[in-house]
C-alpha cells in the first residue's frame, strides 16, 4: 500500500512538472495554443509561399533581360555582317534621313579619338 502511495505521488510530481514546462513555453491556456500555432503555421507558409513567388519573378526577369540582350547582340552582328553600303548612303537611306539625334551626333565625332572635330563643335542653346 505504501509503495502504491508513493508511485502516485512520483506520477503527480512528474506530471505538475510536465504541465509547468508547458505552461512556461507556449502558455496556459491549451486552446490558446493550439489556436496560435496555427495562425504561426499559417503566416509561415504564406511568407515561404511569397519567397518562393519572388524567386520566380525574379528568375524570369532576369532570363527575360539575358534573351532581349542576346537578341539585341544578334541583331547588331547582322546588321554589321551585311556591310556598309557604297552608293554613299546609309543603311536607312540618305545620309542621316533615318537615324536618331544620337546617331547623327556620332557620325560628326572624330572615328580615332571619339571626340568632336573642332569645325564640328555641337552648340547648346
Amino acid at each position: 500500500m505504501a509503495s502504491d502511495y508513493d508511485n502516485q505521488l512520483i506520477e503527480s510530481v512528474a506530471v505538475r512538472r510536465n504541465r509547468l514546462l508547458t505552461a512556461l513555453l507556449y502558455g496556459g491556456n491549451p486552446n490558446e495554443r493550439r489556436w496560435a500555432d496555427t495562425v504561426k503555421l499559417f503566416l509561415f507558409s504564406v511568407a515561404v509561399a511569397a519567397l518562393i513567388a519572388a524567386v520566380c519573378v525574379g528568375y524570369s526577369f532576369v532570363t527575360n533581360l539575358l534573351e532581349q540582350n542576346r537578341a539585341k547582340q544578334e541583331q547588331q552582328q547582322q546588321s554589321t555582317a551585311a556591310g556598309p553600303r557604297h552608293d554613299g548612303g546609309s543603311a536607312a537611306g540618305p545620309a542621316g534621313a533615318g537615324l536618331d539625334p544620337q546617331d547623327r551626333r556620332s557620325e560628326h565625332l572624330s572615328h580615332e579619338t571619339g571626340a568632336w572635330q573642332p569645325w564640328r563643335m555641337p552648340t547648346h542653346g
